[in-house]
């Protein structure tokens, strides 16, 4: 069981520092980094819709909905970005290092979309 819950712990360590999902325990807040930009997911929508952060910035989105949803770029052509399936409660962050303007919704539920504008 000690192994088992280590190998868990480790796991989770291991994606939060390549960028990818963030896994919390229940009723405590997620780590967010310090120089991250936020994007809050609550009753089906992305907050900011837009957001303009600088090159080489982390944005990092918290879903704060009951239902799971996704933030996964609308071009194949942007910077490869995508949460996966986000639970309540859990962050994806991910470091954006070229300019432009990168679309993005929820693969889960029809008009919910988002703006990273990079400059």
């Amino acid at each position: 069981m000690r192994l088992a819950r280590f190998a868990a712990v480790a796991a989770v360590v291991t994606f939060a520092r390549c960028g990818g999902m963030q896994t919390t325990p229940p009723g405590i807040a997620p780590v967010i980094p310090a120089d991250a930009h936020v994007v809050i997911i609550h009753d089906y929508k992305f907050e900011p819709k837009v957001l303009t952060v600088p090159v080489g910035a982390t944005v990092t989105w918290v879903n704060h909905d009951n239902a799971p949803h996704t933030a996964t770029r609308m071009s194949f052509h942007d910077e490869p970005f995508d949460t996966n399936r986000l639970p309540e409660g859990e962050t994806y962050s991910h470091t954006f290092r070229t300019a432009g303007s990168y679309g993005y919704l929820c693969a889960y539920h029809q008009g919910m979309t988002g703006t990273i504008v990079v400059q």
